[in-house]
């Protein structure tokens, strides 16, 4: 499953992100604990199955294999880079929070078994 996150900025509402919904949580820890975009990078191409970005240019980036850091520092809006940071935050936050799961106690809880005593 993925999570979908379109750009909220009216000018960059075309570009949009499909994020795996399976992290591990070493991963979370990874992403929180770094600024280096060669990290953020690396999760861009693990995290990010799906995408559609806009360069300033006007091309879309539609393969996900091409969201590298010398794009988001060429070719990206400054705020197109920031949003391409803050859904991976926002996935990892959706997931912490067991995003659309809910969970159930299970109806009369655990029962005892009894045998009856032969007569």
């Amino acid at each position: 499953m993925t999570l979908r996150y379109e750009c909220g900025i009216e000018e960059l509402s075309a570009n949009w992100v499909d994020v795996s919904e399976v992290w591990t949580r070493r991963e979370m820890v990874d992403l929180t604990e770094t600024q280096a975009i060669e990290v953020i990078e690396a999760f861009w191409h693990k995290k990010i199955v799906a995408c559609h970005i806009v360069t300033i240019d006007g091309d879309a980036v539609t393969d996900t294999a091409l969201l590298t850091a010398e794009l988001a520092e060429e070719s990206l809006d400054a705020r197109l880079c920031d949003f391409l940071g803050y859904v991976l935050m926002q996935a990892c936050a959706h997931i912490r929070s067991l995003g659309p799961l809910s969970g159930r106690l299970s109806s009369g809880g655990v029962e005892k078994k009894t045998t009856p005593t032969p007569a």
